[in-house]
């Protein structure tokens, strides 16, 4: 396959899967949905910083986000991101 026919979408995952804290906020979200505010307490980052990296994540369709009241709450896309998110884990682990 020459580089080039690689579909757009998948290139866009694979940025955003290019980066140690937006992998954190999969892995962190892959447990239940969460606000910022807790992302933010379990990732160590700022408040800026994880908003920016959700929106990143937002953008290649592997969060989304549900309005609570005052608060939005992330979650993943779909269940194919939860097993993508597990897939990858399971890569990592040692035989």
């Amino acid at each position: 396959m020459d580089y080039r026919d690689v579909d757009d979408r998948l290139f866009d995952i694979g940025k955003a899967l290019s980066c140690r804290l937006r992998l954190a906020l999969l892995h962190a979200l892959a447990t239940g949905d969460a606000s910022v505010g807790e992302l933010v307490v379990s990732t160590g980052s700022t408040q800026p910083n994880v908003s920016n990296h959700l929106a990143v994540l937002r953008d290649a369709g592997l969060v989304a986000a549900d309005r609570d009241g005052r608060v939005m709450r992330y979650r993943l896309a779909s269940p194919r991101v939860r097993d993508l998110v597990n897939a990858l884990s399971a890569v990592t682990e040692k035989r």
